[in-house]
């Protein structure tokens, strides 16, 4: 996936996740710091984009998980698999693609 160190994903707070089949879409709902001195954080989506699939390996967690790093695990065949690593766990994302916009959800 390229562009992925543009996104500073480090205290960005997941706050939902959507799948839309139809579209091979994961759309991840974020508080993104937009501003760390004054602690300002404005309402993102991460849609990914051919989605291939999603797995989360969180312990039991109260409130929403923070990110606090993400790798590339692997690219074969087009998909990249992403790890994000949070403060509950991790998460793995394999897609072809993402970017960046407005919190909206649609079907």
């Amino acid at each position: 996936m390229e562009n992925l160190n543009e996104i500073h994903w480090h205290d960005s707070e997941i706050e939902s996740v959507v799948e839309i089949p139809a579209k091979d879409q994961l759309i991840y709902n974020i508080q993104y710091p937009e501003n760390w001195d004054q602690n300002i954080f404005a309402p993102k989506a991460i849609t990914f984009s051919g989605y291939h699939s999603h797995a989360i390996e969180e312990m039991p967690f109260e409130g929403n998980p923070t990110i606090l790093a993400v790798f590339v695990v692997k690219e074969e065949g087009g998909f990249t698999t992403i790890k994000l690593e949070t403060n509950a766990g991790n998460r793995y994302i394999t897609a072809k693609s993402f970017n960046i916009g407005d919190q909206s959800v649609s079907i």
